[in-house]
């Protein structure tokens, strides 16, 4: 398993968007275009984990986009035509774009190194403020939990659903996704740079706030040819039994700066492992995690592409962790995120409270077509002992419970609220 468990996961950052920036590079020729479109569905024919291609003529497709490649004179809808090409495959981890855009089209949560210090969310049809971290810029600004955001830098809602580049899986969930990640990459942006935020407040006054945008912790580098990493984890008691975990992607592999916050609560009774917001990572950095919470060997799955069936297992790791847990999971919960709460709902290790996630659970392999541009493609789907195969399906949580404006204005978090109700009752 150790080449599974070296192919990054990270499913937002990676699945690159079909918009590209004014970056565009050179202008390619008709002949270099082909070879482009060549190479892009020759990987796809050789490497794609299924040989039906999800129910795809893929040889049709050749056919049928050719022409088209050949007459794409520029970049931006040549690229467009490759992805509208790669997402007829309905697959998560799936896609092509420039590496000099991967940090514009990458994981806000993940690359954006300027942050105001909120978190949003889509909740019936309104941006909706979940989280204001203390000492930010928001928080100076007086900005609270359950604020409906109405505009920001002058574009609303509306714009943001006409702008947003939905990717496979193309359920009402992972629209979501990526509807909100378009919306957190204008809140997110360059350290010192402003944006400007129309909102309603409490009772319903518009209010305009123009916000400076603070510098990120430092960066982690995982590869010469991605940009930094804003790798994060926080770890503190809620009540005397009750701790609180969260971090915000599986990486790097040691994840060794969760696993240090985990120690400092291992030996409480409750503990809630929040993975809304987590983009998911290494399969390797997952296992070094669920590895605190058995006390033997676990097969937990077995990775399939059309060539051959691997099984995986967690090895136990440390002392174990002996307290009841619960996980939070909703549509911004991803690809190793998804696993990892999974795996843990199907051991009878946690109990998953929240919303139902999108779903982005293939495993995706970065192919450098040259120095400028990636193509990602699955070439693994994940199956659990009992048949279950989380893409596009997702995590439904043993008990759903949404986010609402009304609670949020009272400065109670529904999901964390009932996670706490859980480990207490219990």
């Amino acid at each position: 398993m150790s080449k599974i468990t070296r192919i990054i996961t990270l499913g937002t950052f990676l699945l690159l968007n079909s918009c590209l920036s004014q970056d565009h590079g050179k202008i390619l020729t008709e002949s270099e275009r082909l070879d482009l479109f060549d190479q892009v569905w020759n990987t796809v024919n050789e490497q794609f984990y299924d040989p039906h291609f999800n129910g795809i003529n893929w040889q049709a497709k050749y056919e049928q986009y050719k022409p088209l490649i050949a007459n794409s004179s520029q970049t931006d809808s040549l690229f467009k035509l490759l992805n509208n090409m790669l997402f007829e495959l309905n697959s998560s981890h799936c896609g092509i774009d420039l590496l000099s855009n991967l940090k514009n089209n990458a994981s806000p949560y993940i690359f954006m190194d300027g942050t105001i210090g909120i978190d949003i969310r889509v909740i019936d049809s309104e941006i909706i403020i979940v989280e204001v971290i203390p000492n930010s810029s928001a928080a100076v600004s007086n900005l609270k939990t359950g604020y409906v955001i109405k505009e920001i830098d002058g574009l609303s809602l509306v714009d943001f659903k006409k702008t947003t580049n939905y990717k496979p899986p193309f359920n009402r969930r992972n629209k979501i996704f990526h509807l909100t990640t378009e919306i957190l990459r204008h809140i997110y942006g360059k350290p010192e740079s402003s944006v400007t935020l129309d909102y309603l407040d409490e009772n319903n006054n518009l209010k305009s706030v123009r916000l400076i945008r603070t510098q990120r912790k430092e960066g982690i580098s995982l590869v010469d040819w991605l940009p930094p990493l804003f790798v994060e984890s926080e770890s503190f008691f809620l009540t005397d039994n009750i701790a609180y975990l969260r971090f915000n992607a599986f990486q790097p592999d040691n994840l060794e700066h969760v696993i240090d916050d985990l120690k400092k609560i291992s030996h409480t009774k409750g503990l809630i492992i929040d993975f809304r917001g987590n983009d998911g990572g290494s399969i390797e950095a997952m296992k070094r995690l669920l590895g605190r919470f058995v006390s033997e060997r676990k097969k937990y799955g077995t990775y399939i592409n059309r060539n051959e069936e691997n099984e995986d297992f967690i090895e136990p790791i440390g002392n174990k962790f002996k307290g009841k847990i619960v996980v939070l999971v909703d549509e911004m919960s991803i690809s190793g995120a998804e696993n990892s709460s999974l795996l843990l709902q199907q051991l009878n290790i946690a109990t998953i409270i929240g919303n139902q996630t999108p779903g982005q659970l293939l495993l995706g392999n970065v192919y450098r077509i040259n120095d400028t541009i990636s193509l990602v493609i699955p070439i693994y789907k994940l199956e659990y002992p009992n048949g279950f195969n989380p893409e596009n399906n997702g995590i439904t949580p043993d008990i759903e419970i949404e986010l609402n404006r009304k609670d949020l204005l009272n400065g109670k978090d529904t999901q964390l609220e009932r996670a706490i109700e859980y480990l207490t009752n219990e």
